[in-house]
């Protein structure tokens, strides 16, 4: 089994760039699969072509953390991990948070489109390919 293939998967990966490991939990189970579920919709918004094999053109949704499959593909798992910790530090209620959030983000719509991956806090360069 490679990794990222289960909801508990992907939910412990967010936690690391979350730094949000030890107990008791800063982010609990139920908001970070909201931010599973709503990077999903706008992975669906954004590449559409990700979802016309493997979901017959509908997004999963995902109630719990558990073995659950995450049915997508290989290259764009790592995606997913960023753009559901870009949401749920969005969500957060310190100012500190939105610099990090929009990192994140940027770096998920990076991965989804396929330009080049500038490092967390660098600038994008001009004509990055």
């Amino acid at each position: 089994m490679s990794a990222l293939e289960t909801v508990s998967d992907y939910i412990s990966d967010v936690r690391t760039l979350l730094q949000d490991t030890i107990a008791p939990n800063r982010y609990d189970d139920a908001s970070l699969l909201v931010a599973l579920n709503v990077t999903l919709l706008e992975t669906r918004r954004v590449r559409a072509d990700l979802f016309v094999f493997q979901h017959h053109d509908k997004v999963p949704a995902f109630t719990a953390v558990n073995t659950v499959e995450v049915r997508f593909e290989q290259p764009f798992r790592l995606a997913l991990v960023y753009g559901t910790a870009a949401h749920a530090l969005a969500r957060d209620q310190e100012d500190v948070q939105d610099a990090r959030s929009a990192s994140f983000m940027r770096i998920f719509y990076d991965m989804l489109l396929g330009v080049r991956v500038t490092g967390i806090g660098a600038p994008q360069q001009q004509g990055a390919a």
